[in-house]
């Protein structure tokens, strides 16, 4: 008897509110409660997992005694999820230029990986924005030569940088821009072009040969390591809420 009594109400409710059949999924009664389901309960999100972008001052570098040139690069982050403040992400940079004829070459191979720690707490349903901190470590080798001198290598690195992630109302596009500074070590060796018809280079060495060790030179620079301002994309995934 109470459960009718019970079920007579809600369908009178549900009348008084005009809930749509459309908008019913179902009704699932127990002993004593009955509970509507609706649509909104099964609704389903688009949460960021990812997002892409590329340093638009890489794409139109230009290098004292090279000229403008492209350095094509590529960046990942991602949004772990129940992550609030920190994502972590890569960077890869990849140029290789060979200009035989004028004795110019941009051959760099570089991978960073870092996290970011955002001020702004993020909602479950949105990628990061906001003011945030970075800490990143690198891993290079190059291949660059100017006229008839170049120099060739590997190194690390490591920063620490600041940076803003603007986003663009409910779009999935973003603008990225920031700074950071540190240190890169590398060791290497000059290279001069050496002029005798055979189109070789050689090391820029003029000791025993038998006394010649690669990569005998090293490099340390302490400074800015790397400014960006990036346009970037989510990549979503659907959950139901």
């Amino acid at each position: 008897m109470f459960l009718t009594t019970l079920i007579s109400a809600v369908l009178a409710l549900t009348s008084m509110f005009h809930i749509e059949a459309k908008d019913t999924v179902a009704v699932r009664a127990g002993a004593d409660s009955v509970q509507v389901v609706t649509k909104a309960d099964t609704v389903k999100l688009r949460v960021p997992v990812v997002g892409i972008s590329t340093n638009i001052p890489y794409d139109i570098t230009w290098v004292p005694g090279y000229g403008v040139t492209s350095i094509p690069s590529f960046s990942l982050e991602v949004y772990p999820s129940g992550w609030k403040h920190f994502t972590l992400g890569a960077d890869v940079e990849w140029p290789m230029w060979k200009h035989w004829d004028t004795h110019r070459f941009m051959q760099v191979n570089n991978i960073t990986l870092w996290t970011r720690r955002y001020f702004h707490t993020r909602a479950y349903e949105e990628s990061p924005k906001g003011l945030y901190l970075l800490a990143n470590a690198n891993a290079a080798r190059f291949g660059i030569g100017f006229d008839d001198k170049g120099w060739q290598g590997e190194g690390l690195g490591a920063s620490l940088g600041v940076g803003y992630k603007h986003g663009f109302g409910k779009s999935r596009f973003w603008f990225d821009t920031g700074i950071a500074a540190g240190f890169f070590y590398s060791r290497y060796d000059p290279y001069v072009y050496g002029k005798d018809g055979t189109g070789w280079y050689y090391y820029d060495y003029r000791g025993n040969i038998a006394d010649f060790v690669p990569r005998r030179m090293a490099l340390w620079w302490f400074g800015p390591t790397r400014v960006y301002f990036s346009v970037g994309f989510d990549f979503c995934k659907k959950v139901k809420k």
